[in-house]
């Protein structure tokens, strides 16, 4: 026994100092690495998603919302039989068994993989029964946040929409992201082997911190009628799109913006996308594009107002002023210029209220190239509104060194010049206003999760002084006037209401810039209503219209009667009764003739 003794302490004692060792050396050698990995298996650090900010309307009613959705997500690590989990849940999310335990093997070392994000009740209802009666470890669901639209498509091209991740792809969720998506928060916790929770590390806790929400000038009352206007009036003339615009423009607030075709926000990217050919990917994508803003055309007749009233300004000619048209052709130079009537005389307020591209070619040559370009950049043309929507284009104004003897009498017709809608009610506001170019806005505010205000932008942004106040006021209500009374917009008129504006009918140029498309035009009229004190501006353009008309009397006035009539009902605008053909006198007299 003694003997027994004296060999097994020396072999215990030689086992001790190696096992000491060996421990010093894994400690030396391996033991940051090994309490890493320790670390790492027994805790879980987990995101917090931050709700994201709301987008209401002016009054408050809410576009663009956010919900909280089942997900669910597999720590592949700790599925045991891969094929018998995979049989399990794949019938109960819709995937492919095959397909879910291929994934499931080749990221065997992952800790987390999402399986199938926002999924129904029914789904989430079937997947913890599952997940329970059979006993599958790994498979949990987390909640994340879901962006919804509850007025569907109305204003979807304002708005926008969201990725998969809600990153903003689109619209105001896009210019406005940062602000909207919050930031997110975290939550550390050690778990036991089946990643269950044990204990929070409340000092390693950082809450989630919402989004603020975005206050639109928008109305959804106005843009339903404007966006149902316009749907109608798309379709009754097989166009190929079409667009309105409704400002204030007494503030420059936009009421009103849309765009057809439209798009569901909420289903914006179809399924599938990404394995579209490119045709396909830009049949989807053209639906995104909101054509106030981001399409430019030549405006035709409705740029005559803006040439004709900075030539009023300055004093190159009078409202009353004749001028021999001598239609319905006449030469400039080597250009030829064509009126649909053989026009004889007409005063300036004529030649607007009948569209006389004569009358016109007239005033150019007595305005001349340098005075033209100064006119056309004074109004915003050629530069972005600043309306704080993706995309927007600045148009096409040529520069002055481009200008050619053409340019004279093209210009103030509208053409050898690109505009998009909303530089055109944003200049045609300039009549309303006192003659002052307001910036178009289309935010009032941002407000953050707490109610602090972060912006406040509900006051007019004046850019520049157009025209005089008085000027402005007699062009109003002299020529634009007479346009709708019985000029070319009399489709646009309503009972009880002055209503003013311009019609244009234009050519589509070419894609390569060379003439002009046969056949191809774009309808307009852009006007506003009361005329003794404007509440109300609204465009609308329907491009390419194949059936029962084109010109913009006949096809966009009728759009814009529509909505003015219903928008000032809805403001509750008293009426105007003037007597019958009744036109405001400026006391001017009439110039000699030209």
């Amino acid at each position: 026994m003694t003997r027994a003794r004296w060999v097994l302490f020396p072999a215990v004692g030689v086992l001790l100092i190696g096992g000491a060792t060996r421990l010093v050396y894994i400690e030396t050698t391996q033991g940051e690495a090994l309490r890493g990995d320790a670390a790492r298996q027994q805790t879980v650090t987990r995101t917090i998603p931050a709700q994201r900010g709301e987008i209401l309307d002016t009054r408050g009613r809410v576009l663009a919302g956010t919900v909280r959705r089942p997900s669910v997500f597999v720590d592949p690590a700790l599925v045991d039989d891969t094929r018998f989990a995979a049989c399990s849940i794949a019938p109960v999310l819709g995937l492919d068994p095959a397909g879910l335990q291929c994934l499931l093997d080749e990221h065997r070392q992952e800790r987390f993989i999402w399986l199938k994000r926002r999924i129904s009740d029914d789904e989430l209802e079937r997947f913890k029964q599952v997940v329970g009666a059979r006993r599958l470890r790994g498979f949990a669901v987390q909640y994340e946040p879901m962006r919804i639209y509850p007025q569907a498509r109305l204003a979807a091209h304002v708005l926008g929409f969201v990725g998969c991740d809600a990153q903003g792809l689109g619209g105001i969720e896009q210019v406005y992201d940062n602000v909207l998506r919050g930031t997110p928060g975290r939550r550390t916790a050690t778990v036991d082997v089946g990643r269950r929770c044990v204990r929070s590390k409340v000092k390693e806790y950082a809450p989630a911190r919402d989004g603020a929400t975005v206050v639109l000038t928008i109305d959804v009352y106005t843009q339903q009628i404007a966006q149902e206007a316009l749907a109608r009036a798309v379709e009754k003339h097989d166009a190929e799109w079409g667009t309105a615009v409704v400002v204030d423009p007494m503030s420059g607030e936009v009421l009103a913006m849309a765009t057809v075709p439209d798009f569901d926000p909420a289903a914006a990217i179809p399924p599938g996308f990404g394995q579209m050919s490119p045709a396909d990917r830009d049949a989807v994508k053209a639906r995104w594009r909101n054509r106030a803003v981001t399409d430019s055309y030549e405006p035709g007749s409705i740029f005559k107002p803006f040439i004709a009233s900075c030539a009023l300004d300055e004093r190159v000619t009078q409202i009353d002023e004749i001028f021999r048209i001598n239609g319905p052709t006449h030469r400039f130079g080597r250009r030829t210029i064509h009126d649909t009537h053989a026009y004889g005389s007409l005063a300036l307020h004529e030649i607007i209220s009948k569209s006389s591209n004569i009358g016109m070619g007239l005033v150019g040559a007595q305005c001349g190239n340098e005075r033209l370009y100064r006119y056309v950049r004074m109004l915003g043309f050629g530069d972005i509104t600043g309306v704080e929507l993706p995309g927007e284009h600045t148009g096409q104004v040529n520069d002055m060194s481009r200008w050619t003897s053409f340019s004279t009498q093209s210009v103030p017709i509208g053409q050898e010049i690109a505009v998009t809608p909303i530089q055109i009610v944003t200049a045609f506001s300039v009549f309303c206003n006192g003659g002052v170019l307001l910036r178009p806005r289309i935010v009032r505010g941002v407000i953050a999760a707490n109610g602090e205000t972060l912006v406040d932008r509900s006051r007019p942004v004046a850019v520049r002084r157009v025209l005089d106040e008085e000027m402005a006021d007699v062009f109003r209500r002299r020529a634009l006037v007479e346009v709708v009374q019985s000029g070319t917009g009399k489709q646009a008129r309503i009972p009880g209401y002055q209503v003013f504006g311009k019609t244009g009918t234009a050519q589509i140029a070419q894609p390569d810039g060379r003439g002009y498309t046969p056949g191809a035009y774009v309808g307009s009229f852009v006007g506003g209503a009361p005329a003794s004190r404007p509440r109300v501006v609204v465009l609308a353009s329907i491009y390419r219209p194949r059936k029962q008309g084109y010109y913009g009397g006949v096809v966009a006035a009728p759009v814009v009667k529509e909505i003015i009539a219903e928008t000032l009902a809805y403001m509750q605008v008293p009426q105007e009764l003037p007597a019958e053909g009744e036109v405001a006198s400026t006391g001017a007299r009439p110039r000699r003739a030209r």
